[in-house]
């Protein structure tokens, strides 16, 4: 077990999660405005790789097929998944050791195989999903097979992952996060009736259908997603902010999930009004392009296959170092992004081992939206489990001395907990009773 730090405050119990942080320093740190790019880092790169091929696909689909019926979701979501990011910051930063050795250390390999094996699955095979969208987008645009194109981007992303600096690497991730504006810019020029995307975005609206859930698993899943705990932890890790850093830690996750959210926001606007009002649904690259018609017109094929490598760029060096860092955490290897190849091999073999089996599955002549989809509804299912060992790692004081869980980080823990048990029961008896939509 990761040596704990010195308490220096009593227990928290602010109202709010960047209260309970500052709480737990003792000394509240004002950041200036000036200083808030100096404070992005893990979280910021979180929120954009939450918004990844598969999560933009996911949130296309649910716009398509449902409309705005699902936004409310998003609203929910919010400070659920500010307050799950920042646990599993707090887990770096307080036991300076990765999640899936937090785990193993205190609820038992057998538990800690079970949750890192299931969360490794949905891993590669968002990898692959991934790179299937990545290279269709590709054949969108230039008419060549999407085959071609799927182990030049996992090159790609092999060298950037295992021989960038971390610190470069870092700062040309957070570069990538801009891409995701053209969806905003289309929701506005879509014209959607904004009475109607505000009504459903407060107040929500259920179908009890299977479609229905499936979208609602898979929206879930997408946006408190599993591997982002695991790259939280161990992102914190790496920045080596500690506990005098909670604060800008905070601030740093909450503007990453906010900005993740308004981004799937504007997705699922723009795809409601554009394909739902018109009965459209999702089945091709080119069919979740035209929600940017309003933006660039004949153009969109274009932009959206920008934005699909931009976040496929993104989101695949996230989810390869999120699989080795849990996979070395559980068996105990060393495991860094800024250490040399030399220095942890295993780690990387298991980074460049994802990546591999990822590219296999890409090349299955798999269908990529629905493999994005429902890699998506495969978070939801494992997503619950993860957050209550969460919530029980924060609220030790064993574990954490004085940064244990406060009224707010509990309320929203658990509200999450339940929520996501909510939707997985409503999907499982939906499925039986009525079969796969």
């Amino acid at each position: 077990m990761s040596s704990r730090p010195s308490t220096e405050a009593p227990e928290v119990s602010a109202a709010s999660p960047a209260g309970e942080a500052q709480a737990a320093v003792g000394t509240a740190q004002h950041v200036r405005a000036r200083d808030l790019l100096k404070i992005l880092g893990p979280g910021i790169i979180t929120g954009g790789a939450d918004n990844d091929p598969a999560g933009i696909t996911t949130y296309s689909v649910v716009g398509a097929q449902s409309g705005y019926a699902q936004n409310w979701l998003l609203l929910l979501s919010t400070p659920m998944l500010i307050v799950i990011q920042q646990m599993s910051a707090r887990v770096g930063n307080v036991t300076k050791t990765d999640l899936a050795t937090a785990i193993r250390t205190h609820f038992g390999r057998r538990l800690a195989i079970t949750v890192v094996l299931l969360t490794v699955i949905a891993n590669v095979i968002t990898i692959g999903a991934d790179l299937v969208m990545m290279a269709s987008v590709m054949e969108l645009v230039t008419g060549a097979k999407y085959l071609y194109f799927i182990v030049p981007f996992a090159a790609l992303m092999a060298y950037v992952s295992i021989f960038v600096d971390y610190k470069r690497f870092s700062r040309y991730l957070l570069w990538l996060v801009a891409v995701f504006a053209a969806y905003i810019v289309a929701a506005f020029l879509a014209r959607p009736h904004w009475g109607d995307v505000l009504t459903q975005t407060v107040v929500p609206h259920l179908h009890l259908t299977a479609t229905y859930f499936i979208g609602a698993v898979g929206l879930l899943g997408t946006t408190i997603t599993p591997y982002l705990f695991f790259w939280q932890t161990s992102g914190e890790i790496e920045e080596k902010r500690g506990v005098q850093g909670l604060t800008r830690t905070n601030l740093d996750i909450a503007a990453g999930m906010v900005w993740s959210n308004i981004t799937a926001f504007f997705i699922i606007v723009v795809t409601g009004a554009v394909l739902f009002t018109h009965q459209k649904s999702i089945t091709t690259a080119a069919d979740a392009a035209q929600a940017l018609e309003p933006f660039v017109g004949s153009a969109a094929k274009y932009l959206f296959a920008v934005g699909i490598i931009g976040a496929g760029l993104l989101a695949i060096p996230v989810l390869a170092a999120a699989t080795a860092y849990s996979v070395a955490g559980l068996v105990g290897w060393r495991r860094s992004l800024t250490r040399h190849v030399n220095n942890a091999p295993q780690f990387y073999i298991v980074l460049g081992l994802a990546l591999l089996v990822g590219v296999q599955l890409a090349v299955s002549d798999v269908d990529p939206i629905k493999a994005l989809f429902y890699s998506q509804v495969l978070d939801g299912l494992i997503a619950p489990v993860l957050v209550v060992l969460l919530l029980l790692l924060t609220s030790r004081r064993k574990i954490m001395g004085d940064f244990v869980n406060g009224r707010w980080t509990k309320f929203w823990g658990w509200f999450a907990v339940l929520v996501l048990v909510a939707a997985d029961v409503a999907l499982v008896y939906s499925v039986t009773t009525s079969g796969l939509p």
